[in-house]
């Protein structure tokens, strides 16, 4: 598993779970991260820590296009 500096982890507040199911992010958290009403999330769930994270659907691509290349790199490697 990654483990994250604690100097990049930070305290953003509370949130209360609405009967739906639905979490309220903090207006600053919301600010920072630049999303908006309407905004799609990737949520992610770290199951040993029983812990749930939000990304946005750019940065889950941006990790996603990182890992390609890092697999490309891998590949043409191995085919060396």
């Amino acid at each position: 598993m990654y483990n994250m500096p604690a100097k990049r982890l930070h305290l953003a507040g509370t949130a209360t779970l609405g009967p739906k199911g639905q979490v309220v992010i903090p207006a600053d958290v919301r600010e920072k991260m630049s999303i908006s009403p309407g905004d799609k999330l990737i949520v992610l769930y770290v199951e040993d820590k029983q812990s749930v994270a939000f990304v946005t659907e750019t940065q889950a691509q941006e990790i996603i296009n990182h890992f390609d290349t890092h697999v490309t790199a891998l590949r043409d490697a191995i085919k060396d």
